[in-house]
């Protein structure tokens, strides 16, 4: 891109106030839509949607979790009416994970009554019962509680698992995005709905102490593969002071299983400024002091919690017992 596309694009972008997307009608309205049609043709902007641009090399820089958002924020932006964002658009606006790759698709909800068709990219829920919405983002979108309990109705176990852990999860300050007490009450606005005993048993087997994405997907493997559950983020203490905490703790075996997601070594929050390899060093004598309780530690990653064949023989090996 050359210094002029450059600036032409940088004055295209400040026009709008919305998210930093680029809109048709801005650039129409000060009179450069052909120029807004010349970086388009230059491919130094991206549509994300009919009328809705964004800088190539904004968008190249983002990653999936922030490309969705702007795909999100790019329907708003154009939206005949609002939207209300619903299941996994509204999980994105919330931060509640996705287990693989976002959708393309844009998910609004509305009452029975509103009708609605699925198209351009926009599927459409009606809903029988009331809608439990407010605004996150400056978009209106429904309750975390709801939005976890809607997803929790359509997904498969493990992912809901997921889901509805990281709703109820408190954070390093204390607060968590929902409460179990709320998502009671949105799991009995549903009344009799298909996916309303799966939502259930969701909600019965979801846990606060989950610390990861990963944690989560491992746990209902386990579960469903038979072994015994462990205990979560247990505390072990040696004559130093703090070993840390484990992410299962099989107490009748002394066996500690760790999920290793990459980001644990690469993300700031569990990184704390140290470097990946300080990161690896650490955990290397972690685990040591682990082992001199007697304990015997194995870990596993994305690739073995995602498969409920690997994830077994993975536990097997390691002398997890069946609890069925």
């Amino acid at each position: 891109m050359d210094t002029t596309t450059s600036a032409t694009v940088q004055v295209l972008a400040a026009l709008s106030g919305h998210s930093g997307l680029i809109l048709a009608s801005d650039a129409a309205r000060v009179g450069l839509q052909h120029e807004l049609r010349r970086e388009f043709d230059r491919r130094s902007v991206v549509r994300l949607r009919r009328g809705v641009y964004v800088p190539a090399a904004e968008w190249d820089a983002l990653g999936a979790d922030e490309r969705y958002l702007r795909r999100i924020h790019a329907h708003a932006a154009v939206a005949v009416d609002p939207a209300v964002y619903s299941h996994v658009s509204a999980a994105a606006l919330w931060g509640l994970p996705s287990v693989g790759p976002w959708p393309t698709e844009i998910h609004v909800s509305h009452a029975a009554a509103a009708g609605g068709r699925s198209r351009h990219g926009v599927v459409h829920h009606t809903q029988e019962h009331d809608l439990d919405v407010t605004v996150q983002d400056g978009l209106r979108v429904t309750s975390v509680a709801a939005t976890a309990v809607t997803l929790a109705r359509v997904l498969r176990f493990g992912q809901a698992v997921a889901v509805m852990d990281k709703a109820i999860h408190e954070s390093r300050d204390g607060h968590a995005l929902t409460t179990m007490a709320e998502l009671e009450r949105a799991l009995a606005q549903l009344g009799r709905v298909p996916g309303r005993t799966a939502a259930r048993r969701v909600l019965e087997f979801a846990s606060p102490l989950s610390g990861s994405t990963g944690e989560s997907i491992s746990r209902a493997g386990i579960f469903m593969l038979g072994f015994l559950l462990p205990e979560l983020q247990v505390p072990h203490w040696d004559r130093d002071g703090l070993v840390g905490y484990t992410d299962f703790f099989w107490r009748t075996v002394g066996s500690v299983g760790e999920f290793d997601g990459l980001g644990k070594y690469l993300r700031s929050e569990f990184t704390g400024g140290r470097s990946t390899a300080d990161v690896v060093i650490a955990e290397k004598i972690r685990e040591d002091r682990l082992r001199a309780f007697g304990f015997s530690v194995f870990r596993w990653d994305w690739p073995i919690a995602t498969s409920l064949p690997a994830l077994g023989d993975l536990l097997t090996r390691n002398g997890i017992p069946r609890a069925r």
